[in-house]
């Protein structure tokens, strides 16, 4: 499949995408602004989820969306994000990122951190504690996130993290989907393969380090981590994997598993287990601004 093939693909999975969606179970007690970040491809578009009446400088989150790296908007996110936002008494900023295969590996990664260091020179501004500002994300999102985490720490000055929160992220794009654990209710190994070739445009970035986490050398230098797993997820052993690197380099590391859960419960699952993770998310995010 040539890239235009890609791309055509990619936007006739975008039109046909629709999936019932779990959402909280009361409205939560938080309010919705949008940014517009310059970058190097343009503006991104960027929701601020802000509790009601938040006056003081507050911690916050900065999230990105699942999706495949092809698909997705922040919006998918945005009704648990506001509980997020009301529950740990935080701002939680899902940032837009450019999608594949119009914007192929590095692009996002290098975009997203643009807006991430963007955020972090505007704390003030936005009314952040930029002492207590964590990242995370979902699916591809947490992809993101964990590459966002590894390039600031090669930095010369780095933004200062505090903690990342990893929710089924897929961590290694250069094995091949089909030689990964199988479940009935997993991501078809040849969807995975088309969503992966979308976002890496040459085979050997694949075991980038900034494309496939699991394949970095060096993770002593990264925030204390929460890695959230589904049980029947093919995805969940490479996260247990990188839980258990982080923890053998010196790195403090949660990781929870959802038993029966498959990929993107959180969205798509069951209300009860998936209000039980936004709650661990939630009671995560209270811990770490409290330390």
């Amino acid at each position: 499949m040539n890239r235009q093939e890609m791309i055509d693909l990619a936007k006739q999975i975008r039109s046909d995408e629709e999936r019932p969606q779990v959402t909280p179970p009361h409205p939560p007690q938080a309010t919705t602004t949008t940014l517009h970040v310059p970058t190097s491809v343009g503006d991104v578009r960027v929701l601020c989820h802000s509790p009601i009446d938040a006056a003081e400088p507050l911690p916050g989150f900065i999230s990105f969306h699942g999706g495949g790296f092809i698909t997705g908007t922040p919006e998918m996110d945005e009704p648990w994000n506001l509980f997020l936002a009301e529950t740990a008494n935080c701002h939680v900023l899902n940032i837009a990122y450019p999608l594949a295969p119009e914007h192929p590996f590095p692009v996002p990664v290098h975009v997203a951190y643009e807006v991430v260091q963007w955020i972090f020179q505007h704390a003030e501004t936005l009314h952040l504690d930029a002492a207590r500002i964590a990242i995370g994300g979902h699916s591809a999102g947490g992809n993101l996130a964990t590459a966002v985490s590894l390039w600031n720490a090669e930095q010369t000055d780095p933004v200062p993290f505090i903690a990342q929160i990893l929710d089924y992220p897929p961590l290694d794009l250069a094995t091949d989907p089909a030689d990964k654990p199988f479940f009935e209710e997993a991501i078809p190994a040849e969807q995975a393969r088309q969503f992966n070739a979308m976002y890496i445009a040459r085979a050997e970035d694949a075991y980038h380090h900034l494309a496939s986490p699991l394949y970095a050398a060096q993770l002593d230098a990264l925030p204390q981590t929460l890695v959230l797993t589904a049980e029947h997820d093919s995805l969940a052993q490479e996260a247990r994997q990188y839980a258990n690197r982080l923890q053998a380099a010196g790195v403090a590391v949660e990781h929870q598993e959802f038993a029966g859960q498959a990929h993107a419960f959180t969205h798509h699952g069951d209300l009860d287990v998936a209000l039980q993770a936004w709650h661990r998310i939630a009671d995560y995010l209270k811990s770490v601004y409290r330390s």
